[in-house]
């Protein structure tokens, strides 16, 4: 093992295929511990919740623990675990980090001082982006119509705005530069994200290449989650989040919601017409795009993949989600709420429903 050596620091960000990564890498974590490789904690959420601790930590706090302090929160508790592994590398993945203010971003280098800290940043078609980030929202709990997402991202009013969030995120030129205030150049990576229908395995290639791993020497044998949904299944969850998200709990929300109706029911149903930016977006679409590509490719920065992947493809569409009738809308809300009252039967039923799982979609019946 060894003392440690570097940190790659994947920051994501939003729909750049982070969930896949994660979960593989958290598949593979004894693997890479073999291989000297830490991926600290259980699981991928404990590294969001770890970095949305650390960003909220005022600018000044320091980010290193004096010897034998103990941890303030999960970040440290994060951090000590990477440190205390003996191994030579530690990865973290959090797409928050993409927004992470400077401070921020300084107190992560410090962190793991003196080992050298490595980012990964993924980028993408942002006609794809668009319509993956709308569905995302609704799946936690905010539900703008599909025109009024496209409406802020092309103009966005204030940087907490749909638009400004968005942004934020998926504009490297935006991220990067904050983390190259502490991180020299050569040190920050660029993966560009694999057009659709293309093998799964070459954005983990891409990222193995980036962080030095062996990409042949882990499964990619994870389920696939975050499954894109149809216009008139997307528009359903989006009136089903108006009414109910700022009713329920968040954890409630979680469970029910983007869980079970989205996972269970939504997903695994027969979508009904792909989502697809319209051609009038691409008028203003296309020139930000450009520019992004244009900063990648005079930046000079590693990149794994090809800069011409994140030239927006242009696809028909004949429907949008606004569109759809309230016949299509009012099918789907029946079987969403049938399915729905079957599962909180099955909770709440004990043991005449015990080894079920969940309601199959398709038949009404528990898939176990």
């Amino acid at each position: 093992m060894g003392d440690l050596q570097r940190v790659h620091v994947h920051v994501g960000p939003p729909k750049s295929g982070s969930t896949f990564l994660q979960s593989v890498l958290f598949a593979n974590r004894a693997a890479l511990r073999t291989a000297g490789v830490v991926v600290p904690g259980p699981d991928w959420p404990t590294h969001r919740r770890a970095c949305v601790q650390l960003m909220r930590r005022a600018a000044g706090v320091p980010a290193r623990l004096p010897a034998g302090a103990p941890p303030r929160d999960r970040w440290d508790r994060l951090v000590r675990e990477v440190h205390d592994s003996g191994a030579h590398t530690g990865v973290l993945s959090a797409e928050q980090l993409s927004v992470a203010a400077p401070h921020s971003v300084a107190a992560v280098v410090e962190s793991f001082t003196p080992a050298e800290v490595h980012v990964i940043y993924a980028a993408r078609d942002l006609a794809a982006v668009v319509p993956a980030d709308w569905q995302t929202r609704l799946r936690n709990r905010v539900a703008p119509t599909w025109r009024e997402f496209c409406a802020s991202v092309r103009e966005p009013r204030g940087r907490r705005s749909l638009g400004g969030v968005f942004w934020d995120h998926q504009d490297p030129a935006a991220v990067l530069p904050r983390w190259l205030r502490h991180v020299p150049h050569d040190r920050v990576h660029v993966l560009t994200v694999p057009r659709a229908g293309a093998d799964p395995a070459l954005l983990w290639r891409r990222f193995c290449a980036a962080s030095g791993l062996e990409a042949d020497s882990y499964s990619l044998d994870v389920p696939r989650n975050n499954i894109s949904l149809g216009g008139v299944e997307a528009e359903v969850l989006r009136r089903l989040t108006a009414r109910v998200a700022g009713r329920l709990p968040v954890p409630v929300y979680t469970d029910l919601v983007k869980f079970f109706v989205v996972r269970e029911v939504l997903e695994r149903r027969e979508q009904s017409f792909r989502l697809v930016l319209p051609e009038a977006e691409h008028a203003w679409l296309d020139p930000r795009a450009e520019q992004a590509i244009r900063y990648l490719r005079e930046a000079e920065f590693a990149v794994e993949g090809d800069l011409d992947e994140l030239t927006p493809v242009h696809r028909p569409s004949t429907r949008a989600p606004d569109d759809v009738s309230e016949a299509e809308v009012a099918a789907l809300l029946e079987e969403v709420l049938a399915l729905t009252v079957l599962e909180t039967a099955r909770r709440q039923g004990g043991s005449k429903w015990t080894g079920a799982r969940s309601v199959d979609p398709q038949e009404g019946t528990s898939d176990e």
